[in-house]
């Protein structure tokens, strides 16, 4: 670590990720209780995002503070590029389909960065590991396949999730590639920036009007730009360089039931027997995995990694 902000990063990686999970399971509620279509939301929230994080980046540049290198800051305009796909899939989703469906299927994504990690970080988690992990991922299938086949259920709504999920997995990947050579502000100015220009080149080849979007709807898109967007991204993207890339989607695993109490509260959506019994055996692997001595020994050989 080479400053307070990172020395924090290291001491309390567990803690911000968690957190970050508590700020990203607000946005598929806000999203579902827009009337406005999921393309649109997510033009307005990354447009609210790239003023945010612009004034963000100008304060930090202001403090004799680096932007980062121009290999970091190239990675940051792929994963922008990358998460534009994301939240293109991810809104238009929610709006096929209910908030505990999106957010189910997001936690598949373990899988895909489990994949990812073996080439690009050399991670090979133990046998315990892997097994815990499965553990939940089960119990995010469960509920998938319960609450796909109720009132809610939409088949197209459920693969632009899934794709929503493989966007997001690839982007995290990059993100942690990208931390090791440009700050947390630095990476998100550009993720937001490039990401809002491919969501807008999208906006206007299909003829959207960004203009009819409605003022209330115009809050919720900022909310999701300053609690999701950018309370949630900080908290997660801050502590990647002392996590190994297989810990934090499995926290992401809680989502669901954070965003499915969140929607049960706010919006009257079911939360069933369901979401219950798949919600424990999801913090049952998502315990276990961290808890085991192979995962203690891949967060062992990432802080050595980063130090």
């Amino acid at each position: 670590p080479t400053s307070p902000a990172d020395v924090f990063g290291a001491r309390f990686p567990f803690q911000l990720v968690a957190l970050g999970i508590v700020f990203y399971a607000t946005g598929p509620v806000l999203a579902r209780s827009s009337d406005t279509t999921g393309v649109l939301l997510s033009f307005w929230r990354l447009w609210f995002g790239v003023g945010a994080f612009s004034l963000a980046l100008l304060a930090h540049r202001l403090s004799g503070r680096t932007v980062g290198s121009a290999r970091g800051i190239k990675l940051a305009m792929l994963a922008g590029a990358v998460f534009s796909v994301n939240q293109v899939a991810f809104f238009t989703a929610v709006k096929r389909t209910s908030v505990v469906d999106v957010s189910l299927l997001g936690t598949l994504a373990p899988i895909i960065v489990a994949f990812l990690a073996v080439p690009l970080f050399g991670e090979r988690p133990g046998a315990r590991f892997r097994w815990w992990s499965l553990v939940g991922i089960a119990g995010a299938v469960y509920i998938v396949l319960g609450s796909s086949s109720g009132p809610d259920g939409d088949l197209l709504g459920m693969l632009l999730g899934l794709l929503a999920t493989t966007a997001f997995a690839c982007f995290f990947v990059i993100s942690k590639l990208a931390r090791e050579q440009v700050p947390v502000v630095s990476f998100l100015t550009f993720v937001m920036g490039t990401a809002a220009l491919c969501v807008s080149g999208y906006v206007l080849a299909l003829g959207f009007e960004p203009s009819s979007v409605e003022t209330p709807d115009l809050w919720r898109a900022l909310g999701m730009a300053l609690i999701p967007g950018a309370l949630g991204h900080i908290a997660m993207t801050w502590p990647l360089r002392h996590l190994p890339a297989n810990v934090p989607p499995l926290f992401r695993l809680a989502t669901p039931a954070v965003a499915g109490m969140f929607a049960w509260i706010f919006l009257g959506e079911g939360f069933t027997l369901v979401h219950v019994i798949g919600g424990a055996i999801i913090i049952a692997g998502l315990s276990g995995a961290i808890l085991s001595q192979a995962g203690r020994d891949l967060v062992a050989d990432a802080r050595k990694a980063a130090a």
